[in-house]
């Protein structure tokens, strides 16, 4: 059967504090009980040697029995919780009996065993039994009598009713406890489940495309506010992927839609003769074809994000070769735009890498340099090898991207400018490719830019 959070935490809490509240009083009760029994115990066999010491005295001043000082002691040599003490001589015949004035209500004995032949036992008590003991009185090393003493059972004595008063007053403690412990668990409980069925809450409304959190929800403890931080930064970051996604859509749809008017209106044209189908026209709409499959290849390269940290094909290569090839292929690109592509490549750096890969890594950046650097400006691409990995700079003297867009450049479909990339192309997935990529090599790309002034992305390829 499920539970929800705070009643299964509530169950549990109420389930811990009942055990320990059985467990520990329990174990308490029964070391007093033991304690207080064996220090009962000793206190008594001291006193009943106390008593056989003033008998043995008052013997040993005589000689004999003296019955008349016997007398005189009455039952003062009798200490709580002895009630009764009987004298016999050696052959077993009664001298002389003490008794202490029992309290109202004290157990009474079921008399006194007289048989001389009797050896020193202890009654096991009972309900109104009293707990008989005998010991020697010597005098001069030889045998002169011996006494019997009853006394009150454990449960009887003073220590026994105290221990009896503190299990009482444990209990009414223990239940007070318990509901003390129950609210406090309850409280607990609360303030524990509540933030997490909050976060459940936001998740929940995450998936049904609410992204932000309708409240602040704040935890002190620190798992739990690390949940819901993390909740939190996954709803911005699915509101601005789903806004990029509606931004990649409009992109998309206006950018075929110009190639297909044009395209159209041009085979309109022909159809009803208002032009002549020359060689130049039809080139016109030729071009307005490419132009269209271009963008279709655009958005087939979508899967080269998924596929590009996969399936690496690991191979000894000579990086600084690589890139060179790379710098040779755009430079009449670049020269053709007046740009100036600058390469400051070390020579003889070798890597454990997936050259295609890494090219494709390269290429992105670089086509990125071009489009976004004015005609004038200059690009460098350089290649450096460090103690643990090489680091492969493209730094151009561009538009530069705003520090509120620099953090989201390596997102798919994100694009700084709607109107000036609708101008240069692309659909804002090279960047996203080469994190991919990089980061399959267990590499790391950034970007460092100031508007205005161009920017420089530094891949980082470790070495080992």
């Amino acid at each position: 059967m499920k539970r929800s959070l705070r009643t299964q935490m509530l169950f549990q809490y109420v389930v811990i504090v009942i055990i320990c509240m059985l467990v520990i009083p329990a174990g308490i009760s029964k070391l007093l009980d033991r304690q207080f029994r064996l220090y009962s115990s000793d206190r008594l066999l001291e006193d009943q040697k106390e008593a056989v010491r003033v008998l043995e005295d008052i013997y040993s001043s005589y000689g004999y029995w003296n019955k008349t000082t016997l007398s005189e002691l009455r039952g003062d040599i009798l200490r709580w919780p002895m009630v009764h003490a009987a004298l016999y001589d050696p052959s077993g015949v009664l001298t002389v009996e003490f008794r202490r004035p029992m309290r109202q209500g004290a157990p009474r004995g079921q008399g006194m065993m007289n048989d001389r032949n009797q050896s020193p036992a202890f009654v096991r008590p009972g309900r109104g039994e009293l707990v008989m003991s005998e010991l020697p009185v010597s005098s001069d090393g030889r045998l002169v009598g011996k006494v019997r003493f009853l006394c009150l059972p454990f449960n009887d004595s003073r220590e026994g009713l105290f221990l009896k008063k503190f299990n009482s007053h444990m209990k009414y403690a223990i239940g007070f406890m318990l509901i003390i412990a129950v609210i406090i668990s309850f409280v607990m409980a609360n303030a524990i489940s509540r933030p997490i069925l909050n976060v459940s809450k936001m998740a929940s409304l995450i998936g049904k495309g609410r992204y932000r959190a309708e409240e602040d929800l704040k935890s002190n403890i620190t798992e739990l506010q690390q949940l819901i931080d993390s909740i939190n930064r996954l709803g911005l970051s699915l509101e601005e992927q789903e806004e990029l996604r509606k931004r990649l859509m409009s992109d998309i749809a206006h950018e075929l839609r110009n190639p297909l008017t044009i395209i159209k209106s041009h085979l309109e044209a022909f159809e009803d003769g208002v032009w002549e189908p020359t060689k130049e026209r039809v080139k016109l709409t030729v071009d307005e074809i490419d132009r269209l499959s271009g963008m279709i290849s655009e958005v087939e390269k979508l899967t080269s994000i998924e596929n590009a940290g996969r399936g690496l094909v690991l191979g000894s290569i000579n990086l600084s070769n690589e890139i060179e090839r790379v710098a040779m292929t755009f430079e009449p690109l670049f020269s053709a735009k007046s740009v100036e592509l600058k390469r400051e490549i070390e020579e003889g750096v070798m890597l454990a890498a997936d050259g295609d890969k890494i090219r494709r890594a390269v290429e992105n950046l670089l086509s990125n340099a071009l489009r976004y650097t004015d005609s004038g400006g200059m690009t460098t691409v350089s290649l450096e090898k460090q103690e643990r990995d090489v680091c492969i700079k493209v730094k151009d003297t561009g538009i530069g991207i705003s520090d509120s867009d620099l953090p989201y450049v390596f997102e798919r479909f994100y694009r700084t400018d709607k109107s000036r990339t609708r101008s240069s192309g692309g659909l804002g997935i090279g960047l996203a490719i080469t994190k991919a990529a990089v980061e399959a090599h267990g590499g790391s790309v950034t970007a460092e830019s100031s508007e205005g002034k161009g920017s420089t992305f530094i891949i980082r390829l470790p070495l080992a």
